[in-house]
């Protein structure tokens, strides 16, 4: 008797030593969390912002445009998605954001203006597979 007595106290004792380790580390993570969204709380670093798009000019010549815009907008993916460079400086030293919406900005005005050109190209791009179509959104 005396045996299961001692045997029942020692399971007592290690539940207890297991509820203040389990106790303990449930608070610790608590306080490690609370700590941790304050650090997510705080502003990232100013960006100097992109000029306003001038929908009267490209970010390069036509000719380069029309061979090379697919090349373009891959750097741009890569750069500012993957790299976080979300700014485009031209040639002669105008500053564009890396978005499809510079481009849209000044073809917005023929709503079939990648539409035509991929159709005559015979190429299917796999832009809107992410994007909004220009055709698909209301005016």
């Amino acid at each position: 008797m005396i045996w299961a007595v001692s045997r029942m106290e020692a399971k007592m004792k290690i539940s207890r030593q297991f509820l203040i380790i389990a106790v303990s580390a449930l608070f610790l993570f608590a306080a490690l969390y609370f700590f941790r969204k304050g650090e997510a709380e705080t502003a990232p670093p100013a960006l100097h912002p992109p000029s306003a798009i001038d929908s009267t000019k490209c970010i390069a010549p036509a000719a380069f445009m029309r061979a090379k815009h697919m090349q373009v907008l891959y750097e741009w993916r890569n750069s500012s998605v993957r790299a976080g460079n979300r700014v485009h400086v031209a040639a002669n030293g105008s500053r564009f954001e890396k978005s499809l919406n510079t481009c849209l900005g000044c073809h917005s005005n023929n709503r079939f203006f990648c539409y035509n050109c991929h159709m005559y190209a015979n190429v299917k791009p796999t832009c809107w597979n992410c994007h909004l179509s220009p055709m698909e959104t209301p005016r």
